[in-house]
């Protein structure tokens, strides 16, 4: 029983970039997707290895909550910790990052996809470049249940792919948990 936040506590920690229902629409996204998309390398892995937060393994496809920001770092003056963790809030954070080939995608995971996440992609999209210049250029995918279709024409100008995945939200009524109980 519980909260669909409680019911989903485990995924909540793995995906802490992303709110109750856009983990939903992302498991739905992985059922469908998750093989397309190759383990990330040791070298990645090790990149991220001292990152504030979950950090990606060994035999993982995807990466969450990565962060990205330049010209954030308050400096030498702090402990390592301390620098970490302002670094880390005073960054933007990705949904999801997987890689096809070589190539890196940003993921943004949306119950309702907007004009904000199509700005937020095109964001990431730039600072990529800047933060891992050597990683190439990234694919921008923007994962939703619903869309707002104002943002087809500047979706298609940026390049952002857009993949609808139908989502049952039903977990998420009140009543869910009563419904699930033996």
């Amino acid at each position: 029983m519980g909260t669909p936040a409680q019911r989903l506590e485990g995924e909540r920690s793995k995906y802490p970039a992303m709110q109750v229902d856009e983990i939903l629409v992302w498991r739905n996204f992985l059922r469908d997707h998750d093989l397309e998309y190759n383990l990330l390398t040791p070298e990645w892995i090790a990149l991220r290895s001292n990152d504030v937060g979950a950090r990606p393994q060994l035999g993982d496809r995807f990466d969450y909550n990565v962060r990205l920001g330049v010209d954030v770092d308050p400096g030498p003056a702090f402990p390592d910790n301390i620098r970490r963790a302002a670094i880390a809030s005073r960054s933007l954070r990705m949904d999801a990052l997987g890689f096809q080939d070589a190539q890196p995608v940003l993921f943004e995971v949306k119950r309702r996809a907007g004009p904000q996440n199509v700005g937020q992609l095109v964001v990431y999209r730039d600072l990529w470049k800047v933060v891992y210049p050597a990683a190439g250029q990234p694919r921008l995918v923007l994962v939703f249940s619903e869309l707002n279709q104002h943002i087809l024409p500047t979706a298609q100008a940026s390049s952002i792919q857009l993949v609808q995945v139908p989502t049952n939200f039903s977990f998420l009524s009140p009543h869910a948990a009563l419904r699930q109980a033996p």
